[in-house]
Formats: structure tokens, C-alpha cells, sequence
């Protein structure tokens, strides 16, 4: 980004304070800001004439006037939000503010390699602004969360460990020749993780670890409120911990991996063999007699009437988690813990019991009340809408930026 004055970097600070907070005063702008109320009010009066942000009603009083609060104006900027897994895509459109405006969820089509998945995945973003009347000239910047292994500095997918045609795919460069607008490529674990501390309520904690469940396992660190990536910004590969010496084959290539056990294709592996083994006639007539049906929710629904085969199998997997996070709560003392992803939500209330019995028992911290753990609340629309959070910080700078300029070239 080219250099700013000094007066127009304070001016952008502002604005991403007023983006930050969705509502607030000028008095709480100028505490946050450390700058003087006179300033303050000065760059926001020049934030409302530029028309970046308006004036939103009025907060609770003090004790004298009811404040006037500031937000970004709700027309202003547009991002598209993506949560790609290996199953489904899930696309979200909105607002600096965060305000859904469209959302589609379809399969990605990942498994038949990029080429395909990222046709398909366009052709449903092109859909998705002709629908909302935008062009392309119209995008502010697209978030983009995928279940792999990613290079930020360039946008590069490296590898999915359970897509092997995934390997070095330019992401990025294949959005930005497209869409001319600014892309920034995360892994799911994060874009999960940023939807939970802006959208629920997971700002609270300073040190707050979010753990996906899925398809595949990760977790995302935020440390001290930031989140933290590692040296090489591989940070987070918590499904790949091993849990079982000389375990089961995993799909990075080593063995007895956590996500072998816990993750959606394990849980359903271990049903399918035990079905085989006739443990369940429960299970196999939710499944219509056809093992090749089991969902994890089928799981769950088996579990919830009393079906002792499958109640086990999500006992054993909650405490084969519960083992994880104990170690995770070893090493860096969160407050707050959450657990997403497809299976928390599906099976997320019959792990927990295991998981709070296992850290009881396991965790060094004298007061184990010190850490909450809980399940994530949170839905797929939220995932794409966290894809958004990635890109919108450097999308608003940008955006102002060439505000900037525009003014600079009408005023020669």
C-alpha cells in the first residue's frame, strides 16, 4: 500500500474502529483512538462528508446528551465470503459491516480436482452478483477459507491431504485474474475461528483456541487476542497430533493421527464396520439397510433413542478428543475453548460430557473452572461470513485509499 500522511493513516484508524465496533460514539472513538475529542470530531466530520461512514441513532446517556453513534455507511463496499470444503461450498456476499446480503450453499466439487472446483465455484460467484445486479468492478475484495494447507503470502493451496490433485493450486492469482479485486486465501480452521470472535461472542477471552471438527480436524490460536499462525504459518494442525502409536494409516502420511479417529470419515468408518459386524439394529434401519447411507447425523439420531452401539462409538471419540484439548490447555492456558465444525454441530452435545469428564481428570491447571469449553453455535452461513473477516481489514484501507485518490485528482 503506497505511503499516507499522517493526518489520512489517523483517518483510516477511525474508520476501522467504527468498522470494528458497528456502532459508536465519537467520545468512545477518541478513547480508543488516544486522540483528542477535537480530532476526533474533525475526522469524522470528514468521514460523513465522504460519505464512508453516517450517523446511527444515539446511545445510552451518561448523564448528559444521549451520544450520537457512528457506523459505516450500510451501502458501502461489498465482499464475497467463501468456505470451501471437500464436500460443499458455501458463498456469502456482504457489506463492510458484515450484513449478509446473499448466501448459496452447493457441492464444491473439489473432489474432481481444481480445475473443476474452481469453475464451479465461479460460475456460483458470477451467479450470486447478477443476482444482487453488481459487476465484478463492484467487488471490494473475496475471503477465501479452504480445508487445506495454504501458503498466505502468495495464495498458493499446497496440499489437501485428502485431495491429492490439490498440490500447489494459485488459489489467489485464479480470483484475483477473474474478479480484479483483492483476494486473501486462509485455512478454514482460522476463517471458523475469526466468524467465532467477531459473531460469537468469543472476544470475551484473551486466549480462546477454536477447534474444528469436520472432515478433518484443526484449530485456530488466538494468543493474547491475536491470532497466531507459527513461524511458517502452519500453526493450528491439531487433527495430526498422534493419539495412537502406530495407529491407523492418516492422510498426511503418519500414523494414529487424532483426526483417524474423531474426524466425520472416521466416525462413519467405525459405524460402517461395526453395522458389518451386526453391533447395531438401530443404526442399520436408520440407514435403511444400506451402510453406504451413514451420515453423522444418522449418528446422532441413533445415539439420541437410546442406541447403545453408536452412543459408544461418540463416547470414545469424545474422550479421544478430550485427550487432545487436555494438551492443549497444558501448553497454553486458554480461557475459552470452542468446538465446531460439522460434527460438533451434528454430535457436539454428545461429545462434550466426555470431553469436561476427560479434561477433570487430565488437565495440570489447578481450577479447571478457569477454562470454559463449549460447543460452537454458529452455522454454515457464519463459516462464509468468516471467509469475509480475512479480507475486509486490507479491503476498507484499499478502499479508502483510493478515496484518497480520486479527491487528489478532481481537486488538480
Amino acid at each position: 500500500m503506497p505511503r499516507m500522511r499522517l493526518s489520512h493513516l489517523k483517518s483510516l484508524e477511525i474508520l476501522q474502529l467504527v468498522r470494528t465496533h458497528g456502532y459508536i460514539s465519537r467520545s468512545q472513538v477518541a478513547e480508543k483512538a488516544d486522540a483528542s475529542p477535537f480530532l476526533v470530531s474533525k475526522i469524522c466530520d470528514s468521514l460523513l462528508a465522504g460519505n464512508f461512514i453516517a450517523e446511527a441513532g444515539h446511545g445510552d446517556s451518561t448523564g448528559g446528551r444521549r451520544p450520537t453513534l457512528l457506523s459505516l455507511r450500510h451501502d458501502y463496499g461489498r465482499l464475497i465470503g467463501v468456505h470451501l470444503g471437500s464436500v460443499n461450498v458455501r458463498i456469502a456476499l456482504t457489506d463492510f459491516k458484515g450484513n449478509l446480503i446473499e448466501y448459496t450453499k452447493d457441492r464444491s466439487h473439489a473432489g474432481e480436482g481444481p480445475e473443476v472446483a474452481m469453475r464451479r465455484l465461479m460460475n456460483l460467484i458470477d451467479h450470486m452478483l447478477l443476482k444482487a445486479k453488481l459487476k465484478h468492478s463492484d467487488l471490494n475484495g473475496i475471503g477465501v477459507g479452504v480445508s487445506g494447507v495454504v501458503e498466505r503470502s502468495n495464495g498458493v493451496m499446497m496440499f489437501w491431504p485428502k485431495l491429492p490433485l490439490w498440490m500447489n493450486v494459485p488459489v489467489k492469482k485464479m480470483l484475483e485474474d477473474r474478479y480484479k479485486t483483492l483476494v486473501q486465501l486462509e485455512d478454514t480452521s482460522r476463517t471458523r475461528a475469526l466468524a467465532e470472535y467477531r459473531l460469537g461472542g468469543a472476544d470475551t477471552a484473551k486466549h480462546f483456541i477454536y477447534v474444528a471438527v469436520g472432515a478433518g480436524i484443526g484449530a485456530a490460536l488466538f494468543l493474547d487476542g491475536r491470532l497466531y499462525s507459527g513461524a511458517g504459518g502452519f500453526a493450528g494442525e491439531f487433527g495430526h497430533i498422534t493419539a495412537i502409536e502406530n495407529g491407523r494409516l492418516c492422510s498426511c502420511g503418519n500414523r494414529g493421527c487424532l483426526e483417524t479417529l474423531v474426524s466425520a470419515s472416521a466416525l462413519i468408518r467405525k459405524a460402517r464396520h461395526g453395522l458389518s459386524a451386526g453391533l447395531s439394529n438401530t443404526l442399520m434401519e436408520i440407514a435403511q439397510r444400506d451402510v453406504r447411507n451413514i451420515s453423522v447425523e444418522m449418528l446422532a439420531h441413533a445415539a439420541r433413542t437410546g442406541d447403545r452401539f453408536t452412543a459408544r462409538l461418540l463416547s470414545e471419540a469424545g474422550a479421544h478428543l478430550g485427550r487432545g484439548i487436555v494438551g492443549l490447555l497444558n501448553l497454553l492456558n486458554p480461557e475459552l475453548i470452542v468446538v465446531g465444525g460439522g460434527v460438533a454441530s451434528a454430535v457436539g452435545d454428545l461429545l462434550l460430557p466426555e470431553i469436561e469428564r476427560v479434561v477433570q481428570q487430565r488437565a495440570m491447571i489447578q481450577d479447571v473452572n478457569q477454562v470454559q469449553i463449549r460447543m460452537s453455535k454458529l452455522g454454515e452461513k457464519e463459516w462464509a461470513l468468516g471467509a469475509t473477516l480475512v479480507v475486509v481489514e486490507k479491503a476498507l484501507a484499499q478502499s479508502f485509499l483510493k478515496a484518497l485518490e480520486r479527491k487528489k485528482r478532481s481537486s488538480r
